[in-house]
């Protein structure tokens, strides 16, 4: 039997561990040695607790070996975003360089919920200092290091999931959880060429999670494929007491697609568009076309981006109070961090209000607008990645700013917590991948991800890795 693991999707592992072929401890035991010798050549990963991994696979390779086989995921290695807290002794450092030591003996409820489902942790993943909410401009925001593209590790995976991206892509892990407050699933899944799944705000607890805005954080998974995440999301979501803003959701895994969706594509969505991500989208849209109907639309005319932001930087201030002070703020990699904590408390009481009343707005046009139609498609970023030695394209460059179509739709799935995902859908001439978003009404979590399963059904991007 052919003993790399690496990139078979989660269905094939689980069938080799049910039947025996493969043991858990072997299967961990590979993607353990993977992260050790390769997650600091992508600048991935945070901590590896090896002996811990071990004995929840000894743990699960007992009860199969007993026929007492739980699920898909029993057997199946993932690592996890450094801000989700766990009790097996491993820190949870926010990324940060102060906290790269800081031990939290609660665990996340995400992490529970996938270890009970027999999922075995095996890594924490690198991520950009405190998510990102205190605002930067280059990759280099990171105790950990810029979080590096494996396509081309002169670019960047992505924030502030960057370790989650990079892993995935690399072969290192199954799959990883990230986190999203405003593009940090969907970015490094387009950056890395990987699937991330933005879920419905609420249906995945954040007990356990660093806060960065009550209002706005979600959890998902990266993963190889659409495929992949509808197995995965199932055994993440559910009510929990101990996160005030958790909800239920009656997510179904084996939904059918309706023959008669209609998809919409906002209006100037190839305005300022590098060429290849134009014309891959182009591409993929034709596989919806052959099957659905796809017609136009506009977004709503209203200022979400800067609602978006305001909420955010309120929230991270109310967050962050009694964090921060001089000596640590001295610590952190982004040098603009080392003020932009005090500008997140300039925010006016007003100010956050207004955006709070657009975000009720913002919601009232977008469920008006999924009367007429059932999802929103359009490439997650108009451009690939960007090079881990310079800032982003939206601070240097004006043909590439926030006023892209895309970035309104990603402010307007975060502010009203609508669910999202991307998938990979071909390359640009440096052979960075670009990437495809399909983006519904909240609790169509199922329906978005068959659809990104009936393109990856039409298509091979997924299945290509960088060497």
């Amino acid at each position: 039997m052919n003993k790399s693991f690496k990139y078979q999707s989660i269905s094939a592992l689980s069938k080799l561990l049910k039947n025996k072929t493969i043991s858990p401890v072997e299967l961990t035991s590979y993607f353990l040695d993977k992260l050790e010798t390769q997650g600091s050549d992508y600048n991935a990963i945070a901590h590896i607790n090896r002996s811990s991994a071990i004995n929840q696979a000894k743990k699960a390779e007992s009860q199969i070996m007993q026929d007492q086989y739980i699920g898909s995921l029993h057997g199946i290695p993932f690592a996890a975003k450094d801000l989700l807290s766990t009790n097996d002794g491993s820190p949870t450092s926010w990324g940060a360089k102060p906290f790269i030591n800081n031990i939290y003996n609660i665990e996340s409820t995400v992490i529970s919920n996938l270890k009970n489902s027999g999922a075995i942790l095996c890594a924490k993943t690198s991520m950009v200092e405190f998510a990102g909410g205190m605002g930067y401009q280059q990759p280099d925001a990171s105790a950990f290091g810029p979080g590096i593209n494996p396509w081309n590790k002169a670019y960047w995976s992505g924030g502030s999931s960057s370790g989650s991206g990079s892993a995935v892509s690399a072969g290192l892990i199954p799959f990883a959880i990230g986190s999203e407050t405003w593009g940090s699933i969907l970015s490094p899944a387009a950056n890395c060429g990987v699937t991330g799944l933005r879920p419905t705000f609420g249906i995945v607890s954040r007990y356990g999670s660093m806060v960065l805005s009550w209002t706005l954080d979600k959890i998902g998974p990266l993963t190889l494929s659409a495929k992949d995440s509808n197995i995965i999301i199932k055994h993440m979501i559910g009510k929990d007491e101990k996160d005030e803003y958790s909800i239920n959701n009656k997510f179904n895994s084996n939904i059918k697609i309706p023959s008669n969706i209609k998809i919409g594509i906002p209006k100037n969505i190839n305005k300022n568009m590098q060429d290849e991500v134009k014309k891959n989208f182009e591409s993929t849209l034709k596989i919806l076309q052959s099957k659905y109907q796809v017609i136009e639309i506009d977004l709503p005319d209203i200022p979400v981006s800067a609602a978006t932001r305001t909420i955010l930087l309120a929230e991270v201030s109310a967050a962050f109070e009694n964090v921060f002070d001089e000596k640590i703020q001295s610590q952190l990699n982004a040098k603009e961090t080392h003020y932009s904590v005090l500008a997140t408390n300039t925010v006016l009481a007003k100010d956050y209000i207004k955006s709070l009343r657009i975000q009720n707005v913002t919601n009232k046009q977008m469920n008006d607008l999924f009367n007429e139609i059932d999802v929103i498609i359009s490439p997650v970023k108009p451009t690939t990645a960007s090079k881990i030695d310079e800032n982003f394209r939206w601070a240097t460059r004006k043909d590439f700013n926030e006023e892209h179509p895309t970035t309104s739709i990603g402010a307007i799935g975060n502010l009203i917590g609508l669910p999202a995902i991307s998938i990979p859908n071909g390359f640009d001439k440096k052979g960075l991948p670009t990437s495809f978003q399909i983006m519904s009404n909240k609790h169509k979590d199922d329906l978005i991800i068959k659809l990104a399963e009936f393109i990856q059904d039409n298509s091979d991007w997924h299945d290509k890795h960088p060497n």
